[in-house]
């Protein structure tokens, strides 16, 4: 690893810490400097991974997919710029704590263990691959967010049926909005998921790779999962606490697909 990739693989963690500090103080306790900061910090860590991303393609020759901990960090880019997207959109800032916190989890986890995995596969140079792969990882992405919001969602409504209003219900947006954002998260995901699974079907002929790969079959069940979830939405009464519980379960689903299964292989498809 040369000094400019270390000094990154050091920098991005910190700063994920710095935004996640600087939401946390802002949620917590309505510290001014907190607010004044926290997004130009996202901002910031936004770039530092960029730069940091671009490096480990320049070392490596390929995006950054080759094993679990360099899925991890591409992970953790994809939840701050879905997150972003997502903030900037909507004016919502109070939720940022909690979807960064996953991110700098991921991000720790990658810095502190990925390693130099050799000589690549030339299937991940491929630029199909890379949309295939970026679109996945956006997909999943959103998933994550809408899993974390649904997961608020549920604390809020325990609050609100026990008359026990905490810290929850006077900082976060009401029951309304937050499955509203969950259901937009959904089919931004949904959206990045179906071009993901478009560029693999392409891809996939070009390769060798088995039609009984586990992260692939893994990925076309949760594509499977949330494109019946969103087309029989009313049928399936997926709304309110049980739309909440689904998704949940999907992004938990989803966290296993694309991490856990990769433990098993060296590589993105085996």
């Amino acid at each position: 690893m040369d000094a400019s990739l270390y000094i990154f693989s050091i920098a991005v963690p910190l700063a994920y810490l710095g935004a996640t500090g600087a939401y946390c103080a802002d949620f917590f306790w309505k510290f001014e400097w907190a607010t004044s900061i926290k997004r130009p910090a996202l901002f910031l860590t936004a770039i530092l991974h960029l730069v940091y991303l671009h490096l480990l393609i320049a070392q490596n020759g390929y995006p950054p997919i080759a094993s679990v901990f360099q899925l991890m960090t591409t992970i953790a880019f994809t939840l701050l710029v879905t997150y972003l997207f997502i903030e900037l959109s909507t004016g919502v800032i109070e939720t940022g704590f909690f979807v960064l916190s996953v991110a700098l989890l991921f991000q720790i986890t990658s810095s502190w263990f990925i390693e130099d995995v050799g000589e690549a596969s030339e299937n991940l140079k491929h630029p199909i691959l890379s949309l295939h792969v970026v679109s996945a990882l956006l997909g999943y992405s959103a998933i994550a967010i809408a899993g974390i919001y649904s997961l608020l969602y549920l604390m809020l409504l325990k609050q609100i049926q026990t008359n026990r209003y905490g810290l929850l219900f006077e900082r976060l947006p009401n029951l309304e909005l937050f499955e509203k954002m969950s259901y937009n998260a959904v089919l931004f995901g949904f959206f990045f998921l179906t071009v993901a699974f478009i560029a693999g079907a392409i891809w996939i002929p070009k390769t060798t790779i088995s039609l009984v790969d586990f992260k692939l079959i893994g990925t076309i069940v949760v594509w499977a999962i949330y494109g019946i979830g969103l087309l029989f939405r009313e049928r399936l009464a997926l709304q309110g606490k049980r739309m909440a519980v689904m998704l949940i379960s999907g992004f938990l689903f989803a966290f296993l697909s694309m991490t856990a299964l990769n433990l098993f292989s060296s590589r993105f498809h085996s």
